[in-house]
């Protein structure tokens, strides 16, 4: 009984581990559309994506123990560094195999600005999409980013201009 020798009194080693999972997972609900859209808006396909998304939350479980502070800019680190890492192909697929068609993600923003987000540096974008789509604060951005919080807001100054900027020059050819 040395499991139930280290936990409080009246708990057992299964009983608190079955408490961690279900908080894990829990918490885990609440941000995995962001950690996935995240992962999109940094240039991934979707299955790259819901692959990262997959890894962050193996490396969330196994690393939770040293987690500080809320869950949510937590993992979207995670998913931030592993959405800005080489992915390592599996395993070719035969060629005669027809490749999944495409999923569509429904997205409420304009297809314009969508479009216009894509062209910005990945920093700039990342920054962009966690502060004004996911509603992070700014000291959350340049934690996630791993950077100070006058370099997240310098990003978010960037971003917005060179967006600004990408949207008044489309709207002038269309007016041509």
């Amino acid at each position: 009984m040395i499991g139930q020798a280290t936990v409080g009194a009246g708990e057992t080693a299964e009983t608190r581990a079955r408490d961690d999972a279900g908080e894990f997972e829990g918490a885990f609900r609440q941000v995995g559309r962001s950690a996935f859209l995240l992962a999109r808006q940094l240039g991934r396909s979707t299955d790259e994506a819901m692959d990262i998304v997959q890894e962050a939350a193996l490396r969330g479980w196994r690393y939770r123990s040293t987690r500080k502070g809320e869950f949510r800019p937590w993992f979207l680190t995670i998913v931030y560094r592993l959405s800005r890492q080489r992915m390592t192909d599996w395993f070719p697929l035969p060629a005669a195999w027809d490749p999944p068609a495409p999923t569509s993600i429904e997205s409420s923003l304009d297809p314009e600005l969508l479009a216009a987000m894509r062209r910005l540096p990945s920093r700039q974008r990342a920054a962009l999409w966690l502060r004004y789509c996911d509603d992070m604060s700014t000291a959350d951005v340049a934690r996630i980013i791993g950077c100070s919080e006058p370099a997240a807001k310098q990003l978010l100054s960037r971003g917005r201009h060179a967006l600004r900027s990408s949207l008044a020059i489309q709207a002038l050819e269309e007016v041509k």
